[in-house]
């Protein structure tokens, strides 16, 4: 081999051993695992509670009134119970407003709900209507009276009364409130709930001529179960910021001048007294 080939064949050796590797090919990234870290302690609140609507827009408003026979309105010769007497308040002050009577004799909290005897649920008609006047800028509100009938039925039809079921009644009466009052509430609508009265002290009760089934024992399980009701109501209600007109500490159904006939529900001059009161508590929201 001469001298010159042997030169070349060493420099081509060198240049080999010297060139980079080829990097044309595709890169290929191997993915990394996500760090996630983990939830701080407070990230989790409470719900946080809603303050009451101070104030209701100018101009007429909606209002649905939800409830059993005392919001229907038996008892009373007129047939317009207190929403009819109510809207009369209202409407002097702020003409062109309405109230749709949604109340059902012998509807529970469980029926208010869910709907009943082939009626639908009163909530669901209550929020929808709420919605539309909020959506448009108009004032609403809504009144809520139940729980007259929870009572009646628990201790008529739910056994024999005893502390456990009285307890277990009480936490479901709950969970119905918190249903009721929160999606009232989330329409952006005032919500004025009712604290029920001691039916106990009805004369229907202490005569024993409706639910006959219903001991001495009972009714006073009735007059404790009404007084957990209402805690659980006025609760509810600073939870969800609404307001609470009181039937608890009334004369209405224990005067026989408030009272129709039956001795369970009020009469006219019953009525007149129970719109003045939800109007001592919706008025202030209206303004001069």
């Amino acid at each position: 081999m001469s001298r010159i080939v042997l030169l070349i064949i060493i420099f081509l050796a060198a240049c080999a051993q010297a060139a980079p590797a080829d990097l044309t090919g595709p890169v290929v990234e191997i993915p990394q695992e996500p760090t996630i870290a983990p939830p701080a302690s407070d990230s989790i609140q409470p719900p946080v509670e809603l303050s009451p609507i101070s104030s209701l827009p100018a101009g007429p408003i909606t209002m649905v009134a939800l409830g059993d026979s005392l919001t229907q309105g038996d008892g009373d010769e007129s047939g317009r119970g207190y929403p009819g007497r109510l809207l009369d308040m209202v409407n002097m002050v702020r003409s062109d407003s309405t109230i749709t009577n949604l109340g059902q004799s012998g509807w529970n909290s469980d029926a208010l709900i869910n709907g009943d005897q082939g009626i639908e649920s009163q909530l669901d008609r209550a929020v929808v209507e709420l919605q539309n006047a909020t959506a448009l800028g108009r004032g609403a509100a809504a009144f809520v009276w139940i729980g007259s009938n929870d009572l009646w039925y628990l201790y008529e039809y739910g056994g024999e009364g005893n502390d456990e079921g009285d307890l277990q009644d009480a936490e479901h009466f709950a969970v119905n409130m918190d249903l009721i009052l929160g999606r009232l509430r989330g329409t952006g609508a005032v919500v004025i709930v009712a604290l029920v009265d001691d039916q106990s002290q009805r004369p229907v009760a202490l005569k024993g001529e409706a639910f006959t089934s219903i001991t001495q024992d009972e009714l006073a399980r009735m007059s404790a179960q009404a007084v957990r009701y209402n805690e659980i109501i006025a609760s509810k209600a600073g939870q969800y910021g609404a307001l609470t007109v009181d039937f608890y500490h009334t004369g209405i159904f224990t005067n026989s001048a408030t009272l129709y006939d039956d001795g369970n529900h009020p009469n006219a001059a019953g009525y007149d007294m129970i719109a003045q009161k939800w109007w001592d508590v919706l008025s202030p929201l209206l303004g001069p």
